[in-house]
């Protein structure tokens, strides 16, 4: 769309002045970037867990960071006339890096898609009013601002008006021409997404009658496992139904990350030619001024106890049953395999070869039991055929996924803490004998860097793992891939489907990685369909690594009444009590409270010891060293404070551990717990 001449006044800028004033910035590398130029239009950055050192030589698996992004219908951030615009935002993630506001790419990306995003707003905003473009970060206004965090609010009528719409017209939502519902209803790219999303929900909680892209229990239509959609047997227990007076509100969690997001931009300003001049956090704080309710964050759902211990007994039954014969089985497979290659005459498909292979060799009595019937046979018509038989690719599926419960059920990891464990992560200690597993976990919540911790595990742990680890090697050694152990994941890319159908060692290095989070989720999908887990009103949990450990925190805290919170912290790997006690889904109670409050007195009445508290503490504190001089009564002094100020304000003592030992108290309304 050209830039009409039908214009207001104020939009005017002299565009070459514009272009001639944006000077350049001398900024260091960030330690996590790739290229050679910072100014290239796409930037190639590593990924947490991932020496830096593999993806320099793999640049193609890099996280990418496309500076090429639509900022009106026909314009482009890295067109010629926004490069005021784009080295502006280049030199904010720059600055914001040199200053440790971003320690991962990946907030460098989120900061890049938000500012986009905004102006992309505006222009589209500016376009019908047929305004001047935004070319400049100081040129987007206030209530664009506004406007465009405001839209991640569904107002009820859009809601109710696209239902209408798509009722009468698409018989199947995935059919809907959302660009048509947009025109229609005369929306924004950022209301129109805000729309899907809970368009999306709301089909999934109440799906169209005849609806074929919806979920269908009855699995009539031939699947494969190696497909990116979900197979599943059942629709999911772990998720919550559409409820409409709650889910067209934005959640707290996105407006707050939306304006901490724009709020790097603004922080940035002192790198900026043309400074964005707007505070979002300022202005709108985390979006209580802008929204009458926003949707409360929702924790990590809890397993159901039944669900939780059926997963691991199986997960042990799997292990210990089956795990040792798929090792041996498929290194017979892979000499055998490597024996009918070498001694073929005519070029075949891998595929056909890795088949003859596989009925030419006696498979084991216990694998029999798995009803293994082929290589890597990827067809599934129905859930009851999947039982009847299964490839030795899908075995291998269910295997992974039998030791990755096994180490979630019993570490409570954290995800990326999970995909990174390296495959020498079993390790014994030398001075007591017990079996301990390797994590490595951020220094920080925003440090990029990964450092090891030893977390205790059982025996059977322990030596299921290290059977499973022998089972890469098999895998490596197949595609003519070694590797040092030091060096590979325990759930590595050699483990995945496409991996065991190939045959060469043609682009074998590219699995050097950790199997991706989806894939991990279908192979724990997959086994608590095959594992017949307990079904819940018709449908069934498929969990996920962080069920596994907020479930594993909640019954320790439970199982151990209440007594092993500090523990728990530590094994959780949290900064502070405060933090487990909210994890494990539980009050701190009222023994703690009171300890609390022991401590705050007694610190208190020491007059050379400073108290680490929010000012209410410190105030109480205060006030009782001046009416006192002694230590007999200031302590009992300061206990009486304490509950004045808890039946004069409503609130409670709380307290979490900042460094080290140090502990700091503060004051909050019991209602937040």
């Amino acid at each position: 769309m050209s830039e009409s001449s039908n214009l207001i006044d104020d939009d005017f800028v002299d565009f070459s002045k514009l272009i001639d004033s944006a000077g350049k910035f001398e900024y260091e590398m960030p330690r996590w970037l790739l290229n050679d130029n910072i100014y290239d239009q796409e930037w190639l950055a590593s990924k947490v867990a991932i020496d830096i050192d593999y993806y320099r030589k793999n640049k193609n698996k890099a996280l990418k960071i496309n500076f090429k992004r639509k900022i009106s219908d026909v314009e482009y951030l890295t067109d010629a006339n926004n490069e005021p615009l784009l080295k502006d935002i280049m030199h904010s993630l720059l600055y914001l890096d040199a200053r440790g506001k971003i320690t991962r790419p990946l907030r460098a990306k989120a900061i890049l898609v938000a500012i986009t995003d905004l102006i992309k707003h505006a222009n589209e905003v500016r376009q019908k009013k047929s305004r001047l473009l935004v070319r400049g970060l100081d040129q987007i206004k206030l209530n664009e601002l506004k406007d465009f965090i405001m839209d991640y609010n569904t107002q009820p009528h859009v809601f109710a008006a696209a239902l209408k719409i798509i009722d009468l017209n698409y018989g199947s939502s995935s059919r809907i021409d959302w660009i048509k519902i947009k025109n229609e209803l005369n929306l924004t790219t950022r209301s129109l997404m805000s729309l899907q999303h809970s368009l999306k929900k709301h089909y999934k909680s109440n799906p169209p009658k005849n609806d074929k892209s919806s979920y269908q229990e009855d699995h009539s239509v031939t699947k494969k496992w190696n497909q990116p959609n979900k197979v599943r047997e059942f629709q999911p227990a772990n998720t919550m139904d559409f409820d409409i007076d709650t889910d067209l509100q934005p959640s707290e969690k996105t407006i707050s990350n939306i304006v901490s997001l724009l709020e790097a931009v603004y922080t940035a300003r002192a790198s900026q030619k043309y400074k964005f001049a707007h505070s979002p956090a300022a202005l709108f704080s985390n979006g209580e001024t802008l929204f009458d309710s926003m949707r409360q964050s929702i924790k990590t759902p809890i397993m159901p106890t039944s669900n939780y211990l059926h997963s691991i007994s199986t997960s042990l039954k799997f292990a210990r049953k089956y795990g040792y014969a798929i090792r041996q089985h498929l290194s017979v497979l892979a000499k055998n395999e490597l024996k009918k290659v070498d001694n073929s005459d005519v070029y075949r498909s891998s595929s056909s070869l890795q088949e003859e292979v596989f009925k030419e060799t006696p498979l084991p009595d216990v694998l029999k039991e798995l009803n293994i019937t082929s290589w890597c046979d990827d067809n599934l018509v129905c859930f009851s055929q999947f039982r009847r038989e299964m490839s030795m690719a899908v075995a291998i599926r269910l295997y992974l996924a039998s030791i990755y419960i096994l180490v979630a059920g019993f570490v409570a990891s954290r995800v990326t803490s999970m995909r990174s464990l390296k495959r020498n992560c079993f390790v014994q200690s030398p001075i007591d004998g017990l079996f301990d597993l390797v994590l490595r976990i951020p220094k920080t919540s925003e440090r990029i860097e990964l450092e090891d911790v030893h977390r205790p595990i059982p025996d059977l742990i322990f030596d299921y793992g290290l059977e499973f680890a022998l089972l890469n090697n098999v895998l490596e050694e197949r595609r003519g891939f070694i590797v040092d152990e030091n060096e590979q994941f325990l759930f590595g890319g050699f483990l995945s489907h496409t991996s065991f159908k190939a045959y060469t060692s043609e682009f074998a290095q590219s699995r050097v990685t950790p199997l991706s989070n989806d894939y991990i989720n279908g192979c724990l999908d997959l086994f608590a369909d095959w594992s017949f887990s307990p079904v819940i009103n018709g449908k069934r949990w498929y969990p996920r690594s962080h069920q596994y450990r907020r479930t594993f925190a909640v019954l320790y805290f439970n199982m151990t009444d209440n007594t092993g919170l500090e523990e728990l912290s530590w094994f959780l790997g949290h900064a502070d009590l405060e933090q487990t006690f909210h994890y494990a889904e539980v009050s701190p109670s009222s023994e703690w409270i009171d300890e609390a409050e022991v401590t705050i007195a007694r610190i208190g009445s020491s007059l050379g010891k400073a108290i680490l508290g929010d000012s209410s503490v410190t105030n109480i504190v205060n006030t009782a060293r001046k009416k006192a001089k002694t230590s007999l009564v200031i302590e009992p002094l300061v206990r009486d404070l304490i509950d004045e100020h808890k039946k004069n304000t409503g609130e409670t003592v709380r307290f979490h551990r900042i460094e080290g030992n140090a502990v700091f108290f503060y004051f909050q309304k019991k209602e937040a717990y």
